[in-house]
């Protein structure tokens, strides 16, 4: 896909969003149910309620986050990097691969539209959200296997009637939510339509690139007893793009996610609380391809297909007033279909000759297997000030043959104005049924990825409405799985076919880091926040440390609101964070026999180039209507107000004088400055 193209594309996704982390001091809960024991938590609530609530959804939608996406607007926490195209943040150097994702109780898999441009979107509208908790480090026991973070979320507790409209320049959306007429039951349901496609078409461009995505929810719950309700939930997300473009191979893909679960919860007063989903889904991939690659015919048909089922259940007992118990267990079954040809040509050097060499590869594989895991942790105050949890996870899964143990512990200690929290663990992550990297010729599992985590923490009020927060952590890896990457491009409609392809197989994977966090909520018209991080990721290929994809030494956010009035609110976001590393392309002149020279490119040392800083300004002005019939709010945005160039890798502009080279790098950028506007009637 052309640069021109990608840039207008994500501009017409409105592909950044905005939010960052706000700790609260909050003194040792009464109950031991409510303490806060892990380190590494963010989250937004409709309430501020515990430390876990770094920002109200009000506080949110404030900020400036054009494209509305969920996945976007927590991308300014401490510990995420994430680019301008991506709505797959990364956790601390780990890709998103290794955090879990959990919605309404079910654990969502690839939860992205618009996969071909690696999943610009999230599939969860954020109008639906209540709570989100996000775990950067220090995971549970109940919280899977992975080795990074984990992402919980879930949707309103429907109240009286209401509908809710939006609409913006990426797309239109509704939400509905009332009870029964018993008081018993309520419902929710949403969906969006997002339209780049018409906005390309109304630019001129819709020649070159057709995009199109929507999703849509629903749930609804009744309590059969007053300890007791039950909820019917259904997840649902395509998305489709057709490429046409002069000298390029055409590409029509389409994804679609489908998810239906129950879920039972349970609260008795005084006694035992847990719940039970029950889920089955179904996730597919399709990708054609066909034309002239580099002048020589190309045919490529991708076809993949997974379905599962589900059960997980958990169980949270008080003891006594200084212990509890918390246990559960998850059973998983799936099976996966991957149909997959390519056909290409292309030209290499061999003996001094240039020829031409036809490349095919085709996999037709249909694994299946189960999946199942059990957990226990205790929470024991075994003084005033300390609580202790610690837990043990064990995972089994048949089809990698994996038998994990894991155990871990956390702790918090609150000495009256200070919180110090500490979380160390063993952490396993299996390979999922849908992630052979088929087109580059996997097609057996691997065994799982280990890690071990060590985080300590520190919160304390400053005072005058101020908060600090500072965490230090380590994560160390091991039995890492070879994986396929373009070094020099992540961005290709066809990323198995380019020449900057490389399998990388690290022995060994290390990321520390120290986070601060300072937080201003003096009581006024005025709320601002400030974070810095540093941090260091880097993976053993052979016998050299090589730093991450998206390894960034030094980060800054910081946001600012002031609201004058109720009616008007400005805010302003900003980020700098040190420049990536890329791979660098090495061009040379390979002799041939007849006496003539012709260029030939490879790959260089991996990830061993830096790119420059990177650095960006947001604003939003957001006014609010009351009306007859409920409230309007309309919104402007400037996405990167002062026309950053900031550079996800290099474009090379090769000259050839006699015997001398000379490339001229140019920046493959991010996105410009890029205006928005929108507005959400609820009523």
């Amino acid at each position: 896909m052309s640069r021109v193209s990608l840039r207008f594309l994500a501009a017409c996704l409105a592909s950044a969003g905005a939010a960052a982390a706000q700790p609260a001091a909050e003194a040792l809960p009464v109950k031991l149910a409510e303490v806060v024991v892990a380190p590494s938590r963010f989250g937004v609530t409709e309430e501020r309620v515990t430390v876990t609530a770094a920002l109200t959804s009000a506080e949110l939608e404030t900020l400036p986050q054009i494209g509305d996406d969920l996945y976007r607007s927590i991308a300014r926490l401490p510990g995420l990097a994430v680019d301008d195209f991506s709505a797959r943040f990364w956790v601390r150097g780990a890709p998103n691969r290794e955090v879990l994702a959990r919605f309404d109780g079910v654990e969502l898999t690839e939860p992205f539209h618009l996969k071909d441009i690696d999943g610009a979107l999230s599939i969860v509208d954020p109008q639906v959200i209540s709570r989100l908790d996000l775990a950067t480090g220090g995971l549970p026991v109940d919280q899977g296997n992975r080795l990074a973070g984990a992402l919980t979320l879930e949707s309103k507790a429907p109240a009286q009637r209401r509908v809710a409209l939006g609409l913006s320049l990426s797309g239109v959306g509704a939400m509905g939510q009332g009870r029964t007429a018993d008081g018993k039951g309520a419902w929710l349901a949403a969906a969006r339509r997002g339209y780049p496609d018409l906005a390309l078409r109304a630019a001129g461009r819709d020649d070159e690139i057709d995009p199109r995505y929507h999703d849509a929810y629903a749930k609804f719950e009744y309590r059969i007893a007053p300890a007791h309700t039950v909820s019917v939930h259904a997840l649902h997300a395509g998305d489709a793009l057709r490429y046409r473009r002069t000298n390029d191979p055409d590409l029509d893909s389409a994804y679609a996610s489908s998810y239906l679960w129950l879920r039972w919860r349970a609260e008795l007063p005084g006694g035992p609380t847990g719940e039970t989903v029950l889920s089955v889904s179904r996730l597919e991939w399709k990708r054609t391809g066909g034309g002239r690659n580099d002048g020589f015919p190309f045919a490529l048909r991708d076809d993949r297909r997974l379905d599962a089922a589900a059960l997980r259940q958990e169980w949270t007992w008080p003891l006594a007033e200084r212990a509890l118990v918390r246990a559960g267990f998850e059973a998983k079954t799936g099976e996966m279909r991957y149909d997959y040809t390519l056909a290409r040509q292309q030209t290499i050097v061999a003996g001094g000759r240039q020829v031409t060499v036809p490349i095919t590869a085709r996999a037709s594989l249909r694994p299946e297997g189960d999946y199942a895991a059990a957990f226990v942790a205790g929470r024991v105050r075994v003084l005033p000030v300390l609580v202790l949890e610690p837990g043990l996870r064990y995972d089994r899964q048949d089809f990698t043959r994996d038998k994990d143990w894991s155990p871990r512990i956390n702790a918090v200690l609150n000495l009256g104005r200070t919180t110090l929290r500490a979380a160390w663990g063993a952490y396993a992550q299996a390979q999922g049924l849908h992630e052979l990297a088929v087109p580059d010729g996997e097609t057996v599992y691997r065994r799982s990825e280990q890690a071990e985590q060590k985080v300590l923490g520190f919160e304390r009020p400053l005072g005058g409405g101020l908060a600090l927060r500072v965490e230090g952590y380590e994560r160390t890896s091991w039995r890492l799985r070879p994986r396929w990457e373009n070094l020099d491009n992540g961005y290709d409609l066809f990323p198995e076919v380019q020449d900057d392809r490389a399998r990388l197989a690290p022995s060994r994977g290390r990321a520390r880091g120290v986070e601060v966090l300072v937080s201003g909520r003096p009581g006024g018209k005025l709320t601002w926040n400030a974070s810095y991080a540093w941090s260091k990721t880097e993976e053993r290929l052979g016998s050299r440390w090589v730093p991450r994809a998206r390894d960034q030494t030094h980060t800054l956010h910081g946001t600012a609101t002031y609201a004058p009035n109720p009616r008007w609110q400005f805010s302003a976001a900003f980020q700098y964070h040190t420049g990536w590393p890329t791979t660098d392309v090495v061009y040379s002149l390979a002799p041939l026999t007849n006496g003539r020279r012709v260029l030939v490119s490879a790959n260089g040392v991996p990830y061993n180039l830096a790119l420059p800083d990177y650095h960006r300004l947001d604003l939003r002005a957001t006014r609010r209507f009351v009306l007859k019939r409920g409230e309007l709010r309309c919104f402007l945005d400037l996405y990167n107000v002062y026309d950053r160039t900031n550079y996800v890798g290099y474009l090379h502009r090769i000259s050839i004088n006699g015997t001398e080279i000379r490339d001229r790098r140019e920046p493959r950028d991010q996105l410009p400055f890029l205006p928005s506007v929108g507005l959400a009637w609820e009523f």
